[in-house]
C-alpha cells in the first residue's frame, strides 16, 4: 500500500513537472504567433497589390508578350524542382507529417527538393538523388533580402532547363485551428493565374517602356512578394500549430494529474482506514484479554 502511494506521487509530480514546461512552451508559442500573425496581415496587402498590378501588366501585354517573359516559358526539363517549407523544431502537431501527406502525392524520387527548415531535410534523406540545402536556415533569420536571394536562385535553376517546372511546398493559413498544406506552381507561371475579373484591367501606361520590359522587371518582384508572402504564411501556420499541440498536452497533463489525485487520495484514504481498522481490532482484543 506505501510502495503504490510513492509510486503514484512519484507520477503526479513528474506529469506537474512535464505540464509546467508545455504551458511555458505554449505561451512562448501564443507570442510568437500573436507575432507572426500581425506580420502576415500587414504583408498581405502588399501581396494582394503586387499581384494586381502584375495582372494588369499581363492583361496589357497580352498573351504572346507575356509567353516570351521568361518566367511563363515551359523548358523541356528532365525533372521537377520542390521548393519545400517546413519546421526545423519539432513539438507542432501533425504540422510536418500534413507537408510530407501532400507532397508524396507530387514528387518523384528523381525530382530535386531545395529545403526550408530541417525537418524536410531529414524526411527525404536517401530518398530523393537531388536536394539543396543553402537556405535551410532562412527563417532564422527572417529578411526581404534573404527572400531576394532564393528567388534568384529558384530563377536561376529554372534557367538552366533542367526542371520543367517549379513548385512551391507551403501551409495555408486558414484559421488558428486550420491548416491547410499547399503545393503551388510559381514556374513557368500561368497566364490564367492573373485573368480574374478584377484584376485583369489594363494597365495604363506611365512611360514608353514596352510592356515585355516592364514584365521582365515586374515578375521577379512579383514572385518576391508571393514568396514573402508564403514564408510568413507557413511560419503562422507552424508556431499556431505548436501552440495548440502544447495547450492540448497542458490539458492532458492536467486531466491525468486529477485523476492520479483521486487515486492517491482513495488508495491514502483506504490505508488510513485500514490503520484504524487494526488499532481498534488491537484495542478490542486486548480489552477481550483484560476480561479473561
Amino acid at each position: 500500500m506505501a510502495e503504490s502511494l510513492i509510486n503514484t506521487k512519484r507520477r503526479i509530480n513528474t506529469i506537474k513537472s512535464t505540464e509546467k514546461i508545455t504551458k511555458a512552451m505554449k505561451l512562448v508559442a501564443s507570442v510568437k504567433f500573436q507575432r507572426w500573425r500581425k506580420y502576415y496581415q500587414e504583408n498581405l496587402p502588399y501581396y494582394q497589390g503586387m499581384k494586381n498590378t502584375a495582372a494588369k501588366a499581363i492583361a496589357g501585354a497580352g498573351l504572346s508578350v507575356a509567353m516570351k517573359t521568361e518566367c511563363f516559358q515551359k523548358k523541356n526539363g528532365v525533372r521537377d524542382l520542390y521548393v519545400v517549407i517546413t519546421s526545423t523544431l519539432g513539438l507542432c502537431g501533425a504540422y510536418n507529417y500534413q507537408i510530407f501527406k501532400e507532397l508524396a502525392e507530387h514528387f518523384h524520387p528523381e525530382d530535386e527538393m531545395m529545403f526550408i527548415g530541417e525537418k524536410g531535410m531529414y524526411r527525404y534523406q536517401g530518398i530523393i538523388e537531388k536536394s539543396d540545402t543553402s537556405f535551410l536556415s532562412l527563417m532564422d533569420e527572417f529578411s526581404y533580402s534573404k527572400v531576394r536571394r532564393l528567388r534568384h536562385e529558384i530563377l536561376q535553376k529554372y534557367r538552366t532547363g533542367e526542371y520543367k517546372n517549379v513548385y512551391l511546398v507551403y501551409t495555408h493559413y486558414k484559421n488558428s485551428l486550420t491548416f491547410i498544406p499547399t503545393v503551388e506552381k510559381i514556374c513557368p507561371l500561368s497566364y490564367e493565374d492573373f485573368s480574374s475579373e478584377e484584376e485583369s484591367k489594363e494597365l495604363e501606361p506611365v512611360s514608353d517602356v514596352s510592356y515585355q520590359t516592364l514584365l521582365e522587371g515586374l515578375i521577379p518582384h512579383y514572385l518576391d512578394s508571393l514568396l514573402y508572402n508564403r514564408l510568413i504564411e507557413s511560419e503562422v501556420s507552424e508556431v499556431s500549430a505548436r501552440r495548440n499541440a502544447m495547450e492540448s498536452a497542458t490539458d492532458s497533463a492536467d486531466k491525468i494529474v486529477k485523476k492520479l489525485m483521486i487515486t492517491y487520495n482513495k488508495t491514502r484514504q483506504n490505508a488510513i482506514t485500514q490503520e484504524i481498522t487494526e488499532v481498534v481490532a488491537g484495542a478490542t482484543a486486548g480489552k477481550k484479554k483484560e476480561n479473561e
